[in-house]
């Protein structure tokens, strides 16, 4: 019996330990995708091993797994991500709670396998959650869902779409065990059909790295210039050493070619990073043949790729298309706006 709870403890702290370091990681929508395969892998894990200890009879085997409920905070961080929705990282605080019901879980097993006189209270205030934890599932898809619809013309990332489609797969599946189980059918039968599905999932997820991949091979000869980066860091006292075309012309080609300035936090140390150049070099080439600077010349960029998203779809909010092309706060991006147009959004709509 103790192998059980430590199957749980395991699992937890596995999971626990890379959703509070993922989440920390604004770039982690590929690393969200494998917690989730985690996630499933470990509660399946869990209950194969409960059925093939205790079999389906058990009362074991009605206390459902734990790690569950982390699924639907991964879709909406990966979907808030994808949509770079400012909130997103509010989503941090339901950790707390999670976690409080893998505490739970642990404590209602370790009752119930020492026979201890609460144990059957435990569990059946741990197995409350459930009652509603369909509706927390599907909540959070069709959250997920509604907002990459909404999102759908003004979100740039190359997975949003596909997410998409995954979320509503997922969704379906869940809605269509929910039927079976009202109509009264047989849903072990079902429930069998429902873990084979989720090979479609990781399919899909495996499809997703190859894309991204392919992606990242695309970008390369758009953003690595053969300019070499000196190891030691040197003062210019003679700018001739710089090859200025050469910088101007990778500058502006990164931000003709690539959206990766519009996330809020983009600097010019990554910048630097991804054209190869110095960053003295890029300061001095903001400056001098640029004529503004790196921080200037990024929200000029957003500005124009905001006109562009509102030109084909007039109707969406113009703060929500200004937060997603980067901007922090409304009076910066009113500021750059009217600096570079002299009127309101609005009426360069009409």
């Amino acid at each position: 019996m103790l192998y059980i709870i430590m199957v749980v403890v395991l699992q937890a702290l596995i999971t626990l330990t890379l959703l509070i370091s993922l989440i920390r990681n604004r770039e982690s929508v590929l690393n969200m995708l494998l917690l989730y395969i985690v996630v499933v892998t470990l509660d399946m894990g869990y209950e194969y091993f409960i059925i093939q200890k205790f079999g389906y009879e058990s009362v074991l085997y009605e206390i459902p797994g734990s790690l569950r409920v982390f699924k639907g905070l991964i879709f909406l961080y990966i979907t808030t991500y994808l949509i770079n929705a400012r909130w997103r990282d509010k989503l941090k605080y339901l950790i707390i709670p999670l976690t409080l019901v893998v505490i739970h879980h642990a404590i209602a097993l370790s009752a119930k396998i020492f026979g201890l006189s609460w144990a059957d209270i435990a569990i059946q205030s741990y197995k409350s959650y459930f009652i509603y934890y369909s509706y927390y599932w599907v909540a959070s898809l069709s959250v997920c869902i509604y907002l990459l619809m909404k999102h759908r013309h003004s979100s740039t990332h190359p997975l949003a779409r596909n997410f998409r489609y995954l979320a509503c797969y997922v969704l379906m599946g869940v809605l269509v065990f929910w039927a079976v189980y009202q109509l009264g059918l047989n849903t072990l039968v079902y429930q069998k059909i429902y873990s084979l599905l989720f090979l479609i999932q990781f399919g899909w997820i495996l499809y997703v790295y190859m894309v991204t991949y392919q992606n990242n091979l695309k970008e390369e000869p758009q953003n690595t210039y053969s300019l070499p980066v000196p190891k030691e860091t040197y003062q210019y006292k003679d700018l001739s050493k710089i090859d200025f075309i050469t910088v101007q012309n990778a500058i502006t080609s990164f931000y003709q070619d690539s959206h990766i300035y519009l996330d809020e936090e983009f600097t010019l140390d990554q910048l630097s990073s991804h054209l190869k150049i110095n960053k003295a070099d890029l300061s001095i080439t903001f400056n001098k043949h640029l004529h503004s600077n790196f921080h200037e010349y990024t929200n000029r960029n957003r500005i124009y790729h905001f006109k562009q998203i509102l030109s084909e779809d007039p109707s969406a909010s113009v703060i929500d298309i200004a937060f997603q092309c980067g901007f922090k706060s409304k009076s910066t991006f009113y500021k750059y706006f009217k600096k570079e147009f002299d009127c309101l959004p609005s009426q360069l709509v009409h």
